[in-house]
This record gives C-alpha cells, structure tokens and sequence, in this order.
C-alpha cells in the first residue's frame, strides 16, 4: 500500500493550527465583506449608467473568478469535515 503523503490527505489533518487558520480568515472575510459589499451594491444600483472600461472589466472578471475559486474551496474543506474525524481516528 502507498504511504498518503500530507498534501494528499489535507492540512486539517497534519496542522494543529487548522482552527485558528479557518477562524483568522472568516473574521478577515466578514471584515472585508461589509465595505466589499458596499462597493458592490453602488455598482449595481448603477450598473445601466455607465460602461467599463476594457481593463476594469478584465480586472473584474478575474475578482469574480478569484472570488468564485475560493468559495469553491471553502465549500469542498466544510464537506469534507465530516470525513477528517475518520481519519484522525485511524491514525
């Protein structure tokens, strides 16, 4: 049988620091939500009244794609929490 290396397994497993990790960036991500989301609001309400330029636009795609990948991220760590007990028990 293969050895699991760490990096396959995942970090909640091997770093005792997991906890702290996952409160520190839910606090900087509500921080940063609240005017975030201000901002975003503004352009919203304004979105029919003036055009982008080209490289905001590109910018803004790549914030939406950044901020799409970490949520995917953040969701696939939250399923697989329920696993993690499993195999902290096997160890």
């Amino acid at each position: 049988m293969a050895k699991v290396r760490a990096s396959d397994v995942g970090f909640c497993v091997v770093d005792d620091n997991a906890n702290v990790i996952a409160d520190t960036l839910v606090h900087r991500i509500r921080e940063a939500a609240v005017e975030m989301e201000s901002q975003v609001n503004r352009l919203y309400r304004g979105r029919r009244a003036y055009d982008l330029e080209a490289g905001t636009k590109l910018d803004l795609d790549k914030a939406i794609e950044q901020l799409a990948y970490m949520a995917r991220t953040l969701r696939e760590v939250r399923s697989e929490q329920s696993k993690v007990v499993y195999l902290q028990a096997a160890e």
